[in-house]
Order: C-alpha cells, then structure tokens, then sequence
C-alpha cells in the first residue's frame, strides 16, 4: 500500500502514539487512520485506480482478514505490505477487513473483449485435457466466493494475472495449494482470458 513518504511517516507516527492528536477533530478512529494508509493504492472505499493494486471493494471479509494476517506474520510477502501491517493489531486489521467487506465495488475493466469466451468456459467448466478445475466450484458461478475463498468479479486484469505468475512460480505460497497447480497448468492465454471474464463479472 504505497503512500507519499511524508504522510506516512506522519499516520505511522500517530499509529505508533495511540492517536494522541492536538484536537478532538483530528482524533478519527484507528481503523479510518488504517484505511488512510491503504488508499493511496487500493483507493478510500477500495476500487484501486491502478491496476497493479487489487479491488478490496466488496471482498469477502474472512477472506481479506486471512490475507491481513499473512501480510503481518510473513506468511504472504510482501515489501509495500510488510512494514504498514507491522503497525497494526488484529483488531485493527478486523475493522479494515470489515469496512472494506461493506464497500460497493465499481465495475471491472475489460481489455480483450474476444477472450471473453474463452475465460468464461474455462471459469464454469475449467480444462479436463490439462487437470484445470473449474473456478465455479470456489469462487462461486458469480464470482463472489463464499468467505473461505475470495470474490474475484470485477476485479483488475493486470492484479490476476500477476498473482496466476506468483502462484505458478511457487511465490505465493500462503492460498489454496490448489491455485498453484492451476496456475502451473493454464497457459498464459488461458490465464488471460479467465482474467478477462472474472473482470467482465459485475
């Protein structure tokens, strides 16, 4: 979650102090400090503008809590991630992981409208010739997941397809063991055009 250095070495601070601010005004609660670092990437209520970043809009909140709590421990890698998350409780990382379950996600962003096609048999019938399940049967025919796995409708192209790359390179090791064995299977159009269709999803 990048943030301008100044203004995060000033929210870090006030982390750091217990939130002890000159006037009541200023004292907003933790959770909406927390939610301050986060927007310069993922956005304030977060549907992130870029698409490096992923959509926390509309997550499903175990998910997010889960990923959290892999950022902070090491589990999850991360250097942008890491540092912010070592300023924050658990408690803390619940209030985020619920206030962004409660925020409305804007529309994805398709690229390559012809793969629609394509990502979308794969998403609901998944590749019997390659072992490729269907992502249905976790993600849900919506795309919403369901708690345990995360929403992926609308979510930004460019993010999935980095995160099909980490888990086929065995870099993201803290999901679901069977992500990397999809990830190690689909070719690279495959992995678009599912990225493509999940974006397609409202």
């Amino acid at each position: 979650m990048a943030y301008p250095t100044q203004k995060l070495l000033v929210a870090l601070a006030l982390l750091g102090g217990g939130l002890s601010v000159a006037s009541a005004a200023q004292a907003e609660s933790l959770a909406a400090t927390a939610v301050a670092l986060c927007a310069g990437c993922h956005g304030a209520d977060g549907n992130s503008v870029a698409t490096a970043f992923p959509k926390l809009a509309g997550q499903q909140k175990k998910y997010l809590l889960r990923e959290l709590m892999d950022f902070k421990s090491g589990k999850r890698a991360s250097e942008i991630m890491a540092p912010v998350m070592a300023t924050l409780s658990e408690n803390d990382l619940t209030e985020l992981a619920v206030y962004y379950a409660r925020q409305k996600p804007a529309p994805g962003v398709v690229g390559d409208p012809a793969l629609l096609a394509l990502g979308k048999d794969l998403y609901l019938k998944g590749n019997s010739k390659t072992d490729v399940p269907s992502c249905e049967s976790c993600h849900d025919e919506t795309g919403n997941g369901d708690g345990k796995f995360p929403r992926v409708a609308g979510q930004h192209v460019d993010y999935t397809l980095d995160q099909f790359r980490l888990y086929a390179a065995g870099k993201r090791t803290n999901g679901a063991r069977v992500m990397q064995a999809v990830a190690e299977r689909m070719s690279e159009q495959e992995a678009r055009a599912v990225a493509e269709y999940m974006a397609s999803m409202p």
